[in-house]
Protein backbone atom coordinates (compact mmCIF):
# COMPACT_ATOMS: atom_id res chain seq x y z
CA UNK A 1 0.00 0.00 0.00
CA UNK A 2 1.56 3.16 -0.76
CA UNK A 3 1.03 6.48 0.96
CA UNK A 4 0.19 8.14 -2.23
CA UNK A 5 -2.82 6.62 -3.38
CA UNK A 6 -5.24 5.43 -0.17
CA UNK A 7 -7.37 8.11 1.05
CA UNK A 8 -8.68 7.87 5.13
CA UNK A 9 -11.93 9.68 6.71
CA UNK A 10 -10.65 12.68 9.09
CA UNK A 11 -11.66 11.03 12.28
CA UNK A 12 -8.62 7.93 11.52
CA UNK A 13 -6.32 10.97 10.07
CA UNK A 14 -6.76 12.62 13.85
CA UNK A 15 -5.94 9.70 16.00
CA UNK A 16 -3.12 8.84 14.10
CA UNK A 17 -1.57 12.44 13.85
CA UNK A 18 -2.09 12.38 17.36
CA UNK A 19 0.16 9.45 18.29
CA UNK A 20 2.70 10.92 16.71
CA UNK A 21 1.86 14.46 18.10
CA UNK A 22 2.83 13.19 21.50
CA UNK A 23 5.62 11.70 20.57
CA UNK A 24 7.44 14.76 19.80
CA UNK A 25 10.59 15.47 21.11
CA UNK A 26 10.24 19.18 20.28
CA UNK A 27 7.29 21.67 19.86
CA UNK A 28 6.36 21.89 16.51
CA UNK A 29 8.11 19.39 15.02
CA UNK A 30 5.70 17.61 12.97
CA UNK A 31 4.80 21.15 11.57
CA UNK A 32 7.72 22.00 10.16
CA UNK A 33 8.09 18.89 8.19
CA UNK A 34 4.87 19.38 6.81
CA UNK A 35 5.50 22.98 5.93
CA UNK A 36 8.90 21.90 4.32
CA UNK A 37 6.50 20.20 1.95
CA UNK A 38 4.36 22.99 1.39
CA UNK A 39 7.78 25.00 0.43
CA UNK A 40 9.15 22.82 -1.86
CA UNK A 41 5.87 22.61 -3.79
CA UNK A 42 5.72 26.46 -3.57
CA UNK A 43 9.25 26.83 -4.35
CA UNK A 44 8.54 24.03 -8.02
CA UNK A 45 5.33 26.20 -8.84
CA UNK A 46 7.25 29.87 -8.28
CA UNK A 47 10.11 28.89 -10.62
CA UNK A 48 8.24 27.11 -13.39
CA UNK A 49 7.30 29.43 -16.67
CA UNK A 50 4.08 31.48 -15.09
CA UNK A 51 1.04 31.43 -17.40
CA UNK A 52 0.83 33.56 -20.45
CA UNK A 53 -2.24 36.23 -19.02
CA UNK A 54 0.12 36.01 -15.63
CA UNK A 55 3.55 36.95 -17.16
CA UNK A 56 1.52 39.78 -19.04
CA UNK A 57 0.74 41.65 -16.03
CA UNK A 58 3.38 40.36 -12.88
CA UNK A 59 5.95 42.88 -11.57
CA UNK A 60 7.00 41.37 -9.02
CA UNK A 61 7.32 37.43 -7.89
CA UNK A 62 5.85 37.32 -4.72
CA UNK A 63 4.48 35.10 -2.65
CA UNK A 64 1.20 35.36 -0.30
CA UNK A 65 -0.09 33.60 2.88
CA UNK A 66 -3.85 33.25 3.88
CA UNK A 67 -2.98 32.31 7.42
CA UNK A 68 -5.78 31.17 9.62
CA UNK A 69 -5.37 30.46 13.00
CA UNK A 70 -4.75 27.07 13.39
CA UNK A 71 -2.68 24.22 12.09
CA UNK A 72 -2.96 25.15 8.66
CA UNK A 73 -1.93 28.50 9.17
CA UNK A 74 1.13 27.43 11.32
CA UNK A 75 2.20 25.22 8.53
CA UNK A 76 2.17 27.93 5.66
CA UNK A 77 3.98 30.49 8.05
CA UNK A 78 6.45 27.54 8.95
CA UNK A 79 6.87 27.44 5.50
CA UNK A 80 7.19 30.59 4.67
CA UNK A 81 10.02 31.10 6.77
CA UNK A 82 11.65 28.84 4.68
CA UNK A 83 10.72 30.65 1.12
CA UNK A 84 11.91 33.66 2.81
CA UNK A 85 15.42 32.73 2.05
CA UNK A 86 15.03 32.85 -1.68
CA UNK A 87 11.40 35.22 -2.16
CA UNK A 88 9.87 38.08 -0.99
CA UNK A 89 6.91 36.54 1.09
CA UNK A 90 4.09 38.23 2.82
CA UNK A 91 1.49 36.95 5.03
CA UNK A 92 -2.38 38.15 5.39
CA UNK A 93 -3.22 37.03 9.31
CA UNK A 94 -6.94 36.03 9.20
CA UNK A 95 -7.80 34.06 12.40
CA UNK A 96 -10.86 35.15 14.09
CA UNK A 97 -10.08 37.92 16.82
CA UNK A 98 -6.29 37.89 15.68
CA UNK A 99 -5.67 34.53 16.71
CA UNK A 100 -1.98 32.93 15.19
CA UNK A 101 0.26 30.40 16.11
CA UNK A 102 2.54 32.42 18.21
CA UNK A 103 5.83 30.27 17.40
CA UNK A 104 5.01 29.77 13.80
CA UNK A 105 4.56 34.06 13.51
CA UNK A 106 7.88 34.32 15.45
CA UNK A 107 9.75 32.06 13.22
CA UNK A 108 8.24 33.67 9.70
CA UNK A 109 9.25 37.54 11.02
CA UNK A 110 12.40 36.24 12.11
CA UNK A 111 13.50 34.66 8.82
CA UNK A 112 12.07 38.22 7.16
CA UNK A 113 8.52 37.42 6.38
CA UNK A 114 6.18 40.59 6.03
CA UNK A 115 2.66 40.31 7.59
CA UNK A 116 0.43 43.11 5.57
CA UNK A 117 -2.55 44.43 7.08
CA UNK A 118 -5.34 43.14 4.72
CA UNK A 119 -5.83 41.59 1.50
CA UNK A 120 -3.73 43.51 -1.20
CA UNK A 121 -5.77 45.36 -3.98
CA UNK A 122 -2.71 44.98 -5.77
CA UNK A 123 -2.35 41.93 -7.12
CA UNK A 124 0.38 42.24 -9.76
CA UNK A 125 3.67 41.60 -7.92
CA UNK A 126 2.19 38.60 -6.30
CA UNK A 127 2.87 34.89 -8.35
CA UNK A 128 1.74 32.34 -5.84
CA UNK A 129 -1.29 32.52 -3.21
CA UNK A 130 -1.28 29.82 -0.30
CA UNK A 131 -4.06 29.16 1.18
CA UNK A 132 -3.55 28.24 4.95
CA UNK A 133 -6.74 29.25 6.44
CA UNK A 134 -8.54 26.34 7.60
CA UNK A 135 -7.66 22.71 7.97
CA UNK A 136 -8.99 19.46 8.16
CA UNK A 137 -11.17 20.66 11.42
CA UNK A 138 -12.36 24.07 9.52
CA UNK A 139 -16.39 23.97 9.09
CA UNK A 140 -18.74 26.31 6.56
CA UNK A 141 -17.17 28.35 3.99
CA UNK A 142 -15.44 31.41 3.58
CA UNK A 143 -16.72 34.90 4.15
CA UNK A 144 -17.98 36.66 1.23
CA UNK A 145 -15.25 39.47 1.13
CA UNK A 146 -12.70 36.94 0.64
CA UNK A 147 -14.38 34.59 -1.28
CA UNK A 148 -14.77 37.17 -4.19
CA UNK A 149 -11.30 37.92 -3.58
CA UNK A 150 -10.07 34.54 -4.65
CA UNK A 151 -12.48 34.87 -7.84
CA UNK A 152 -9.48 37.69 -8.67
CA UNK A 153 -6.98 35.96 -8.03
CA UNK A 154 -7.80 32.85 -10.12
CA UNK A 155 -10.24 34.43 -12.78
CA UNK A 156 -9.12 37.92 -13.28
CA UNK A 157 -5.03 37.42 -12.52
CA UNK A 158 -4.94 33.67 -13.34
CA UNK A 159 -2.34 33.61 -9.80
CA UNK A 160 -1.59 30.06 -8.71
CA UNK A 161 -2.80 29.23 -5.49
CA UNK A 162 -1.25 25.93 -3.21
CA UNK A 163 -3.53 24.57 -0.49
CA UNK A 164 -2.26 23.18 2.34
CA UNK A 165 -3.83 19.64 3.37
CA UNK A 166 -7.68 20.85 1.56
CA UNK A 167 -8.49 23.83 0.33
CA UNK A 168 -10.76 25.98 2.69
CA UNK A 169 -14.09 25.79 2.70
CA UNK A 170 -14.52 22.18 1.11
CA UNK A 171 -15.58 19.57 3.23
CA UNK A 172 -12.31 17.45 4.26
CA UNK A 173 -14.30 14.02 4.62
CA UNK A 174 -17.16 14.56 1.63
CA UNK A 175 -16.04 17.30 -0.72
CA UNK A 176 -19.04 18.98 0.27
CA UNK A 177 -18.62 22.69 -0.80
CA UNK A 178 -20.24 25.47 1.76
CA UNK A 179 -20.65 28.67 -0.43
CA UNK A 180 -17.27 30.39 -0.78
CA UNK A 181 -14.14 28.02 -1.43
CA UNK A 182 -10.85 27.84 -2.21
CA UNK A 183 -10.16 26.02 -5.74
CA UNK A 184 -6.68 25.03 -5.67
CA UNK A 185 -4.19 24.31 -8.50
CA UNK A 186 -2.24 22.60 -6.16
CA UNK A 187 -2.49 20.92 -2.89
CA UNK A 188 0.03 19.25 -0.42
CA UNK A 189 -1.06 16.64 2.69
CA UNK A 190 1.05 14.78 4.70
CA UNK A 191 0.75 11.02 5.55
CA UNK A 192 -2.18 10.17 3.04
CA UNK A 193 -5.15 11.11 1.43
CA UNK A 194 -7.89 12.59 3.30
CA UNK A 195 -11.25 11.53 1.35
CA UNK A 196 -11.98 14.89 0.01
CA UNK A 197 -8.91 14.48 -2.60
CA UNK A 198 -10.57 11.34 -3.64
CA UNK A 199 -13.45 13.51 -5.19
CA UNK A 200 -12.93 16.79 -5.41
CA UNK A 201 -11.62 19.20 -8.43
CA UNK A 202 -10.96 21.86 -5.89
CA UNK A 203 -8.26 20.33 -4.76
CA UNK A 204 -6.08 20.62 -8.21
CA UNK A 205 -3.19 18.11 -8.67
CA UNK A 206 -3.01 16.62 -5.07
CA UNK A 207 0.74 15.78 -3.96
CA UNK A 208 1.31 14.04 -0.67
CA UNK A 209 4.39 13.99 2.26
CA UNK A 210 5.19 11.66 4.84
CA UNK A 211 6.04 13.07 8.55
CA UNK A 212 7.31 11.07 11.18
CA UNK A 213 8.51 11.40 14.67
CA UNK A 214 11.97 9.18 16.01
CA UNK A 215 11.18 6.80 13.13
CA UNK A 216 7.15 6.46 13.21
CA UNK A 217 5.98 7.80 9.76
CA UNK A 218 2.39 8.92 9.58
CA UNK A 219 1.52 6.60 6.98
CA UNK A 220 2.68 3.50 8.64
CA UNK A 221 0.58 4.55 11.19
CA UNK A 222 -2.66 5.29 9.60
CA UNK A 223 -2.10 1.52 7.68
CA UNK A 224 -1.64 -0.13 10.82
CA UNK A 225 -4.90 1.24 12.33
CA UNK A 226 -6.96 -0.13 8.95
CA UNK A 227 -5.53 -3.41 9.59
CA UNK A 228 -5.40 -3.19 12.99
CA UNK A 229 -9.25 -2.16 13.01
CA UNK A 230 -10.14 -3.53 10.21
CA UNK A 231 -11.36 0.21 8.98
CA UNK A 232 -11.80 1.40 5.18
CA UNK A 233 -10.44 3.29 3.24
CA UNK A 234 -10.74 4.53 -0.47
CA UNK A 235 -8.32 3.97 -3.12
CA UNK A 236 -7.90 7.31 -4.76
CA UNK A 237 -6.24 7.41 -8.18
CA UNK A 238 -5.04 9.95 -11.55
CA UNK A 239 -5.83 8.38 -14.63
CA UNK A 240 -3.25 10.96 -16.46
CA UNK A 241 -0.90 13.48 -14.87
CA UNK A 242 -0.14 16.53 -16.32
CA UNK A 243 2.88 17.18 -18.14
CA UNK A 244 5.91 19.65 -18.32
CA UNK A 245 6.09 19.49 -13.94
CA UNK A 246 8.55 17.43 -11.85
CA UNK A 247 8.21 17.16 -8.20
CA UNK A 248 10.80 16.79 -6.07
CA UNK A 249 11.30 14.59 -2.32
CA UNK A 250 9.04 14.77 0.01
CA UNK A 251 6.53 15.00 -2.31
CA UNK A 252 4.60 12.45 -4.02
CA UNK A 253 2.05 12.31 -6.75
CA UNK A 254 -1.23 10.42 -6.80
CA UNK A 255 -0.64 6.99 -8.70
CA UNK A 256 -1.90 5.79 -11.67
CA UNK A 257 -3.90 2.33 -12.27
CA UNK A 258 -1.86 -0.05 -13.60
CA UNK A 259 -2.49 -3.67 -15.01
CA UNK A 260 0.50 -5.84 -14.80
CA UNK A 261 -1.23 -8.52 -16.51
CA UNK A 262 -0.59 -9.62 -20.53
CA UNK A 263 -2.96 -8.35 -22.46
CA UNK A 264 -1.45 -10.65 -25.86
CA UNK A 265 -3.68 -13.98 -26.16
CA UNK A 266 -1.73 -17.06 -25.23
CA UNK A 267 -0.53 -19.76 -27.83
CA UNK A 268 -3.87 -21.51 -27.10
CA UNK A 269 -6.34 -19.24 -26.81
CA UNK A 270 -9.23 -18.05 -29.47
CA UNK A 271 -12.03 -15.58 -30.35
CA UNK A 272 -14.20 -17.26 -27.20
CA UNK A 273 -11.92 -17.45 -24.12
CA UNK A 274 -10.37 -13.71 -23.92
CA UNK A 275 -14.50 -13.27 -22.95
CA UNK A 276 -17.15 -13.05 -25.21
CA UNK A 277 -19.51 -9.78 -24.20
CA UNK A 278 -22.89 -8.81 -25.69
CA UNK A 279 -24.42 -5.28 -26.62
CA UNK A 280 -27.82 -4.51 -25.83
CA UNK A 281 -27.49 -1.02 -27.66
CA UNK A 282 -28.59 1.66 -29.52
CA UNK A 283 -32.48 2.05 -31.35
CA UNK A 284 -33.76 3.89 -34.01
CA UNK A 285 -33.91 7.08 -32.44
CA UNK A 286 -30.27 6.33 -30.80
CA UNK A 287 -28.55 4.80 -33.35
CA UNK A 288 -24.98 6.37 -32.63
CA UNK A 289 -25.30 4.23 -28.82
CA UNK A 290 -24.93 1.19 -30.73
CA UNK A 291 -21.85 2.14 -32.85
CA UNK A 292 -20.15 3.75 -30.21
CA UNK A 293 -20.79 0.91 -27.37
CA UNK A 294 -19.81 -1.96 -30.13
CA UNK A 295 -16.42 0.02 -30.56
CA UNK A 296 -15.42 0.48 -27.34
CA UNK A 297 -16.22 -2.97 -27.10
CA UNK A 298 -14.32 -4.70 -30.67
CA UNK A 299 -11.15 -1.32 -29.59
CA UNK A 300 -10.73 -3.01 -26.39
CA UNK A 301 -10.71 -6.82 -26.67
CA UNK A 302 -9.46 -9.51 -28.86
CA UNK A 303 -12.44 -11.78 -28.19
CA UNK A 304 -15.72 -11.60 -29.95
CA UNK A 305 -18.08 -8.97 -29.70
CA UNK A 306 -21.71 -9.61 -29.96
CA UNK A 307 -24.68 -7.08 -31.00
CA UNK A 308 -28.16 -7.97 -30.15
CA UNK A 309 -30.50 -5.03 -31.83
CA UNK A 310 -32.37 -3.53 -34.48
CA UNK A 311 -28.78 -1.46 -35.60
CA UNK A 312 -26.71 -4.87 -36.81
CA UNK A 313 -26.51 -4.00 -39.99
CA UNK A 314 -25.29 -0.38 -39.36
CA UNK A 315 -23.03 -1.64 -36.44
CA UNK A 316 -21.48 -4.20 -38.54
CA UNK A 317 -20.86 -2.01 -41.70
CA UNK A 318 -18.83 0.13 -38.82
CA UNK A 319 -17.12 -2.63 -36.77
CA UNK A 320 -17.27 -5.57 -39.32
CA UNK A 321 -15.47 -8.03 -36.46
CA UNK A 322 -18.85 -8.29 -34.54
CA UNK A 323 -21.14 -11.21 -34.93
CA UNK A 324 -24.81 -9.71 -34.93
CA UNK A 325 -28.19 -10.93 -33.62
CA UNK A 326 -31.95 -10.29 -33.31
CA UNK A 327 -32.56 -11.13 -29.83
CA UNK A 328 -30.53 -12.10 -26.55
CA UNK A 329 -32.05 -15.89 -26.72
CA UNK A 330 -31.22 -16.04 -30.60
CA UNK A 331 -27.78 -15.19 -29.11
CA UNK A 332 -24.42 -17.70 -29.05
CA UNK A 333 -22.02 -18.17 -26.27
CA UNK A 334 -21.54 -14.61 -23.96
CA UNK A 335 -19.69 -14.48 -21.09
CA UNK A 336 -20.70 -10.66 -19.93
CA UNK A 337 -23.63 -8.26 -21.05
CA UNK A 338 -24.01 -4.41 -21.71
CA UNK A 339 -28.04 -3.31 -21.39
CA UNK A 340 -29.16 0.26 -21.80
CA UNK A 341 -26.76 2.58 -23.75
CA UNK A 342 -29.88 4.49 -26.05
CA UNK A 343 -31.93 1.19 -25.91
CA UNK A 344 -35.56 3.35 -25.10
CA UNK A 345 -37.34 2.65 -22.44
CA UNK A 346 -40.32 1.15 -23.75
CA UNK A 347 -41.94 -2.00 -22.92
CA UNK A 348 -39.74 -3.87 -24.87
CA UNK A 349 -36.45 -2.86 -23.70
CA UNK A 350 -38.09 -3.34 -19.94
CA UNK A 351 -38.60 -6.90 -21.19
CA UNK A 352 -35.27 -7.39 -22.61
CA UNK A 353 -33.94 -6.18 -19.03
CA UNK A 354 -35.78 -8.20 -17.05
CA UNK A 355 -34.37 -11.33 -19.24
CA UNK A 356 -30.93 -10.24 -18.94
CA UNK A 357 -31.25 -9.93 -15.08
CA UNK A 358 -32.42 -13.10 -14.92
CA UNK A 359 -29.51 -14.83 -17.04
CA UNK A 360 -26.33 -15.82 -14.74
CA UNK A 361 -23.54 -13.91 -16.71
CA UNK A 362 -22.31 -10.71 -15.44
CA UNK A 363 -24.04 -8.16 -16.47
CA UNK A 364 -23.61 -4.11 -16.82
CA UNK A 365 -26.50 -1.49 -16.60
CA UNK A 366 -26.44 1.93 -18.16
CA UNK A 367 -28.13 4.71 -19.21
CA UNK A 368 -32.02 4.17 -20.56
CA UNK A 369 -31.67 0.46 -18.57
CA UNK A 370 -30.85 2.94 -15.16
CA UNK A 371 -33.95 4.97 -16.31
CA UNK A 372 -36.02 1.36 -16.31
CA UNK A 373 -34.90 0.38 -12.89
CA UNK A 374 -35.68 3.74 -11.14
CA UNK A 375 -39.39 3.38 -12.60
CA UNK A 376 -39.67 -0.49 -11.80
CA UNK A 377 -39.67 -1.35 -8.63
CA UNK A 378 -40.27 -5.35 -9.65
CA UNK A 379 -36.83 -4.98 -11.82
CA UNK A 380 -35.00 -3.70 -8.89
CA UNK A 381 -35.97 -6.41 -6.30
CA UNK A 382 -34.80 -9.09 -9.02
CA UNK A 383 -31.78 -6.60 -9.14
CA UNK A 384 -30.86 -7.21 -5.72
CA UNK A 385 -32.04 -11.29 -5.71
CA UNK A 386 -29.61 -11.61 -8.60
CA UNK A 387 -26.53 -14.01 -7.63
CA UNK A 388 -24.34 -13.18 -10.71
CA UNK A 389 -22.07 -9.83 -10.50
CA UNK A 390 -24.16 -6.51 -11.56
CA UNK A 391 -22.42 -2.95 -12.40
CA UNK A 392 -24.46 -0.24 -12.34
CA UNK A 393 -22.80 2.74 -14.53
CA UNK A 394 -24.94 5.88 -13.97
CA UNK A 395 -24.23 9.64 -14.16
CA UNK A 396 -25.00 11.69 -11.65
CA UNK A 397 -28.72 12.88 -13.13
CA UNK A 398 -29.31 8.94 -13.16
CA UNK A 399 -27.71 7.87 -10.02
CA UNK A 400 -30.17 10.75 -8.41
CA UNK A 401 -33.36 9.40 -10.15
CA UNK A 402 -32.66 5.81 -9.02
CA UNK A 403 -31.44 6.83 -5.54
CA UNK A 404 -34.84 9.06 -5.16
CA UNK A 405 -36.82 6.12 -6.22
CA UNK A 406 -35.83 3.77 -3.34
CA UNK A 407 -36.55 6.43 -0.68
CA UNK A 408 -33.66 4.95 1.33
CA UNK A 409 -31.51 8.26 2.78
CA UNK A 410 -28.67 7.90 0.26
CA UNK A 411 -26.77 11.51 -0.16
CA UNK A 412 -26.66 13.39 -3.00
CA UNK A 413 -23.67 12.96 -4.93
CA UNK A 414 -22.58 16.46 -4.55
CA UNK A 415 -23.01 16.78 -1.05
CA UNK A 416 -21.32 13.06 -0.12
CA UNK A 417 -19.64 11.49 -3.35
CA UNK A 418 -17.97 8.38 -1.85
CA UNK A 419 -20.87 8.24 0.57
CA UNK A 420 -23.57 8.15 -2.13
CA UNK A 421 -22.06 5.56 -4.20
CA UNK A 422 -21.35 3.14 -0.87
CA UNK A 423 -25.03 3.42 -0.20
CA UNK A 424 -26.20 2.70 -3.40
CA UNK A 425 -24.33 -0.18 -3.74
CA UNK A 426 -25.08 -1.53 -0.40
CA UNK A 427 -28.78 -0.77 -0.83
CA UNK A 428 -28.99 -2.88 -4.36
CA UNK A 429 -26.27 -5.44 -3.47
CA UNK A 430 -24.56 -4.66 -6.22
CA UNK A 431 -21.19 -2.73 -7.81
CA UNK A 432 -21.80 0.74 -8.57
CA UNK A 433 -19.88 3.68 -10.92
CA UNK A 434 -20.71 6.63 -10.50
CA UNK A 435 -18.77 8.34 -13.81
CA UNK A 436 -17.82 11.80 -14.18
CA UNK A 437 -14.22 13.65 -13.54
CA UNK A 438 -14.05 11.86 -10.53
CA UNK A 439 -15.50 8.55 -10.82
CA UNK A 440 -15.92 6.60 -7.82
CA UNK A 441 -16.66 2.74 -7.88
CA UNK A 442 -17.99 1.16 -4.41
CA UNK A 443 -18.24 -2.72 -4.81
CA UNK A 444 -20.79 -4.80 -2.94
CA UNK A 445 -20.31 -6.67 0.17
CA UNK A 446 -17.23 -4.95 1.62
CA UNK A 447 -16.65 -1.17 2.97
CA UNK A 448 -13.28 -1.44 1.70
CA UNK A 449 -14.12 -2.06 -2.03
CA UNK A 450 -13.94 1.44 -3.41
CA UNK A 451 -12.42 3.43 -5.47
CA UNK A 452 -11.73 6.85 -7.12
CA UNK A 453 -10.49 8.03 -10.43
CA UNK A 454 -9.19 11.51 -10.84
CA UNK A 455 -9.10 11.44 -15.16
CA UNK A 456 -6.85 14.16 -15.15
CA UNK A 457 -8.85 15.67 -17.70
CA UNK A 458 -12.29 16.81 -18.69
CA UNK A 459 -12.24 15.68 -22.04
CA UNK A 460 -14.16 12.51 -21.48
CA UNK A 461 -17.33 15.25 -20.87
CA UNK A 462 -18.75 14.76 -24.58
CA UNK A 463 -21.69 13.07 -25.58
CA UNK A 464 -21.60 9.29 -26.19
CA UNK A 465 -18.45 9.04 -24.45
CA UNK A 466 -20.41 7.32 -21.53
CA UNK A 467 -21.24 4.90 -24.45
CA UNK A 468 -18.01 3.92 -25.22
CA UNK A 469 -17.16 3.20 -21.47
CA UNK A 470 -19.77 0.78 -21.62
CA UNK A 471 -18.47 -1.00 -24.49
CA UNK A 472 -14.50 -1.06 -22.48
CA UNK A 473 -16.21 -2.10 -18.79
CA UNK A 474 -18.17 -4.25 -20.81
CA UNK A 475 -14.97 -6.27 -22.68
CA UNK A 476 -13.43 -6.10 -19.34
CA UNK A 477 -16.02 -7.54 -17.32
CA UNK A 478 -16.62 -10.51 -19.85
CA UNK A 479 -12.16 -10.72 -19.80
CA UNK A 480 -12.56 -11.30 -16.19
CA UNK A 481 -15.59 -13.49 -16.18
CA UNK A 482 -13.54 -16.13 -18.61
CA UNK A 483 -10.38 -15.80 -16.85
CA UNK A 484 -12.28 -16.70 -13.48
CA UNK A 485 -14.10 -19.92 -15.38
CA UNK A 486 -10.62 -20.77 -16.13
CA UNK A 487 -9.55 -20.94 -11.97
CA UNK A 488 -10.44 -23.15 -9.42
CA UNK A 489 -12.83 -20.85 -7.75
CA UNK A 490 -16.97 -21.65 -6.84
CA UNK A 491 -19.46 -19.29 -8.58
CA UNK A 492 -20.30 -17.84 -5.03
CA UNK A 493 -16.35 -16.68 -4.68
CA UNK A 494 -16.46 -14.79 -7.51
CA UNK A 495 -18.58 -12.12 -6.72
CA UNK A 496 -18.03 -9.33 -6.98
CA UNK A 497 -13.73 -9.88 -7.81
CA UNK A 498 -15.18 -9.78 -11.58
CA UNK A 499 -16.09 -6.38 -10.56
CA UNK A 500 -12.26 -4.87 -9.94
CA UNK A 501 -12.48 -5.08 -13.72
CA UNK A 502 -13.84 -1.39 -13.86
CA UNK A 503 -10.93 -0.08 -12.65
CA UNK A 504 -9.30 -1.35 -15.90
CA UNK A 505 -12.12 -0.01 -18.07
CA UNK A 506 -11.74 3.63 -16.56
CA UNK A 507 -8.29 3.97 -16.73
CA UNK A 508 -8.45 3.05 -20.29
CA UNK A 509 -11.41 5.03 -20.92
CA UNK A 510 -9.92 8.56 -19.19
CA UNK A 511 -6.68 7.73 -20.95
CA UNK A 512 -7.58 7.37 -24.46
CA UNK A 513 -9.70 10.51 -23.34
CA UNK A 514 -6.85 12.52 -22.97
CA UNK A 515 -5.34 11.03 -25.83
CA UNK A 516 -7.96 11.58 -28.18
CA UNK A 517 -7.67 15.35 -27.95
CA UNK A 518 -3.79 15.77 -28.51
CA UNK A 519 -3.05 17.10 -31.54
CA UNK A 520 0.30 18.28 -33.09
CA UNK A 521 -0.65 21.87 -31.94
CA UNK A 522 -1.91 21.04 -28.74
CA UNK A 523 -5.03 19.62 -27.11
CA UNK A 524 -8.53 20.38 -28.90
CA UNK A 525 -11.94 19.08 -28.25
CA UNK A 526 -12.32 15.56 -29.32
CA UNK A 527 -15.63 13.55 -29.45
CA UNK A 528 -16.97 10.22 -28.69
CA UNK A 529 -15.85 8.26 -31.57
CA UNK A 530 -11.84 10.15 -31.66
CA UNK A 531 -12.45 8.33 -27.70
CA UNK A 532 -13.03 5.03 -29.06
CA UNK A 533 -10.15 4.88 -31.59
CA UNK A 534 -7.81 6.20 -28.54
CA UNK A 535 -8.52 2.63 -26.79
CA UNK A 536 -5.75 0.81 -27.62
CA UNK A 537 -2.97 3.09 -26.90
CA UNK A 538 -4.91 3.47 -23.94
CA UNK A 539 -4.88 0.54 -22.95
CA UNK A 540 -1.06 -0.22 -24.06
CA UNK A 541 -0.24 2.24 -21.46
CA UNK A 542 -2.49 0.88 -18.87
CA UNK A 543 0.29 -1.89 -19.14
CA UNK A 544 3.36 0.44 -19.35
CA UNK A 545 1.84 3.77 -16.84
CA UNK A 546 5.39 4.85 -17.39
CA UNK A 547 3.94 6.40 -20.55
CA UNK A 548 0.93 7.95 -18.66
CA UNK A 549 0.53 11.77 -19.47
CA UNK A 550 3.42 11.57 -22.56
Amino acid sequence: MSLQSHAYPVDLIRVCEQVLLDAQSAPDELMRQAAHAVAVAAGVLVAAPAPTLLRAQATDRRILLLVGAGGNGGDALYAGAELAANHTVEAVLLGRDGRVHERALTAFRTAGGHVIGGLPEDLRPYRLVVDGILGIGGSGGLNQGLGEWLERVREHHHIPVLAVDVPSGVDADTGALSGHHVTADVTVTFGGLRHVHAVSSACGEVLVADIAVRGRALSEELLRRVILEEAGYVMALRAVHPTGREWPAPLHRLSTYSNNEPLEPEAGDDKYSGGVVGLCAGSATYPGAALLTATGAVRATSAMVRYVGDQKFAVVRAVPEVVISDAVADTGRVQAWVVGPGRGTDAAAEAELAGLLARPEPLLIDADALTLLARSAPLRTILRERTASTLLTPHDGEFRRLADALDAGIPDPAADRLGAVRALSDELDCGVLLKGRHTVIALPGTRLGMYAFDAGSSWAATPGSGDVLAGIAGAWLARAAAWLERMPVEPAQRFPTELLSACDAVQVHSTAAWLAAQTPDGPAPTSASRIAEAVPQATARLVHPEFLGR
